[in-house]
């Protein structure tokens, strides 16, 4: 009989490329890892697993494998969905995985609610960016991801996977109050080039995005000031030295001395996308956190586009 434990290793590679990440997403050691598989191999009496540049490809005998390991997890979902419908409450384990800035405000608040009504149900909260997220579901490590993409873009997922579109996140120019335009209801970039601003030093989407539209208008942005963290950015726009772009989850409430204002014309945007197992979506505790978590967000936020 094949050892669960084993197919887990390599159905982590298979995900994850390479036996060094497979590794880290299940906290093992590479050596572990491969003495798993390599146990596998002599188990099914077939090579696995064969060296392409520093990752590794399957063989067909592993995508055999791979398939079964798939079919165990999605018949073992379907099994706890029909055993929590029968208990007729919210019982078991939910996994969830979420990017930083929308716990605060939503994800949390969802979860005490579910917890407060199924003090039984055992909840796990893991913050992961969004690549890592989608690559801990389709591992089989989280049971539902909140992940966010860029605009129109979708989640790149395997057959079995599906995703649910919770809202779009506008992005929204921060100014000082003392700002000319701090009073507007909206602000067009061209107001805006000869202003000093702050972006992150990841090359990111606000930053790109600032700097294209920029450029359309004949302009490079000032970009004075390079921030990772959204409350130094926003400690700088405080104390008026600077504008910033930020979506509208990350920045949440602003203190007085900040005014956050709308952009004219086309309106750059993120879009948050629950990822969770087809198999699983019947689950009531994760029923619950979708419907939960949509609820909020919708009441607060904009709804997708279509």
């Amino acid at each position: 009989m094949l050892d669960p434990r084993r197919l887990q290793c390599l159905y982590a590679v298979h995900v994850h490329g390479s036996v060094l990440d497979a590794a880290l997403e299940l906290g093992l050691t590479s050596s572990a890892v491969s003495q798993q598989i390599g146990k596998l191999e002599r188990e099914v009496g077939a090579q696995l697993l064969e060296r392409a540049g520093r990752g590794v490809v399957l063989t067909d005998a592993a995508r055999i494998l791979v398939e079964a390991a798939e079919e165990i997890s999605a018949a073992t979902d379907r099994a706890t969905a029909r055993l929590e419908d029968l208990r007729h409450d919210l019982s078991g384990t939910l996994r969830v995985s979420s990017f930083p800035s929308i716990i605060g405000p939503f994800v949390a608040p969802t979860l005490a609610r579910m917890k407060a009504d199924a003090p039984g149900l055992h909840i796990h909260l893991h913050e992961m960016f969004p690549e890592r997220g989608r690559e801990a579901v389709v591992g089989g490590h989280i049971d539902v991801a909140l992940i966010h993409l860029w605009g129109d873009a979708r989640p790149a997922l395997p057959q079995g996977f599906t995703s649910t579109v919770v809202a779009d996140d506008p992005i929204e120019v921060l100014l000082p109050s003392t700002h000319p335009f701090a009073g507007r209801d909206e602000v067009a970039l061209a107001d805006l080039v000869d202003d000093v601003w702050v972006t992150d030093d990841l090359e990111g989407f606000c930053r790109g995005w600032l700097v294209r539209r920029m450029s359309a208008l004949g302009r490079r942005p000032r970009i004075d000031h390079l921030v990772d963290e959204i409350a130094g950015q926003l400690a700088l726009v405080s104390a008026g030295l600077c504008n910033a772009l930020l979506p509208r989850i990350a920045f949440g409430h602003v203190p007085p001395s900040i005014r956050s204002v709308p952009l004219v014309g086309e309106t750059p945007f993120r879009r948050l996308h629950l990822l969770y197992r087809e198999s699983a979506a019947d689950r009531p505790a994760l029923r619950r956190f979708v419907t939960e978590l949509e609820s909020r967000v919708s009441g607060s936020w904009t709804a997708p586009k279509e």
